[in-house]
């Protein structure tokens, strides 16, 4: 059975599955001061030695300076520590759950990590395609303060975490409207050909941290699909330049029919071949974390676009020149949910659930 709602003509029709592939694996999360205390420190110690020697600023000398500081920090510190799930396809694949998509999660795990597909069950998510191996689950180490947040990556082990040796059951895509890759990198290059072989709408998020450079985005990526979000920082660093977003979308537009790209502040931007759209960003005072920002805003876009696209031929005829002006509503209401959708996370720290993000977004309506 599925749900039917009208929108000015066009039937929104929420049926068949999402698949997201993605990496799942442990964030070892510490709340704590360091930050503070080592910035408290630096500025310290270069104020000590600029009012005894104030001509001698050589950077030889700063840098000495700052390594000495940062020696003298006692070698152990005191947080708060907490173990939790991680990985742009955890995150993706808990909050598309949460709005009410039913979400299916494809990934690689290893030891010890049953208590993640446990919670994730829980939450809503089939882990049927969770596939686990002998090595070790990689842990990233998140240190949390009021200063930032800086994430320390196992990139070693996290490429560990792929599918050779594992016979993969593709049949799934014939009940899937939406198959979601984040981040597309090596080891899921072989979830691109589903789009070659399956009516099925695919769309990928690029990360610097795995695309290294505009060759290897080329290598993995050879026929164009559908959708894609990127960041825009993450964009210029892999084009190793500092261009505005039309100037990177002349580069990107050879990889998908809809671009997204994100930029913090700036807001969020969408471009196909005929539409130019932009959605700003609502700052808020009581903001705590960016962290999972781009992760959320995906969710709430594949969320609201799953709604109005009923398969892959219906995703294609909205992109046809005689349906701009209905293409340009539907695709900025998509950008106003990622909006939301990531607005809420940030703010309070917490999955968005359908009814809690409609409440919030009423709330800020009314107070703008």
């Amino acid at each position: 059975m599925c749900a039917i709602k009208a929108y000015k003509g066009v039937f929104l029709i929420s049926q068949k599955d999402l698949i997201i592939v993605g990496e799942l694996h442990q964030d070892l999360l510490y709340e704590t001061t360091f930050f503070e205390f080592l910035s408290k420190k630096i500025a310290q110690q270069i104020h000590t030695f600029i009012h005894y020697n104030p001509d001698d600023l050589r950077k030889p000398l700063i840098d000495r300076i700052i390594r000495t500081a940062i020696a003298n920090i006692p070698k152990k510190t005191i947080a708060e520590c907490e173990l939790k799930r991680g990985g742009n396809g955890n995150n993706t694949a808990e909050y598309c759950a949460s709005l009410g998509l039913s979400t299916k999660l494809i990934s690689v795990i290893g030891k010890y990590s049953d208590w993640m597909i446990e919670e994730l069950k829980v939450l809503g998510v089939d882990t049927t395609f969770i596939y686990k191996n002998e090595l070790l689950t990689p842990v990233s180490t998140i240190l949390k303060s009021n200063l930032t947040t800086k994430i320390f990556i196992a990139q070693n082990l996290k490429e560990k975490m792929n599918f050779e040796g594992i016979e993969l059951d593709f049949s799934i895509f014939e009940d899937a409207k939406i198959l979601y890759i984040t981040p597309i990198a090596e080891k899921f290059k072989k979830f691109l050909t589903v789009n070659e072989n399956y009516e099925i709408i695919t769309g990928i998020n690029i990360e610097s941290q795995k695309i290294r450079n505009t060759q290897h985005l080329e290598d993995l990526i050879k026929n164009k699909i559908d959708l894609l979000f990127i960041n825009k920082d993450d964009a210029n660093l892999i084009l190793n330049q500092n261009l505005t977003l039309p100037e990177i979308d002349r580069y990107f537009k050879k990889f998908a029919h809809i671009r997204v790209y994100t930029a913090g502040k700036e807001g969020s931007f969408l471009y196909t071949d005929t539409i130019e759209l932009s959605h700003p960003t609502i700052e808020l005072s009581d903001i705590k974390d960016r962290t999972g920002a781009g992760d959320c805003y995906a969710a709430g876009f594949l969320t609201k676009l799953f709604d109005y696209i009923k398969d892959k031929s219906d995703f294609h005829k909205l992109l046809q020149n005689q349906t701009v002006e209905q293409t340009k509503e539907i695709l900025i209401n998509c950008m106003k949910q990622a909006t939301y959708t990531a607005l809420y996370k940030i703010v309070t720290q917490l999955t968005p659930k359908k009814e809690d993000l409609k409440d919030f977004i009423l709330n800020i309506n009314s107070e703008l």
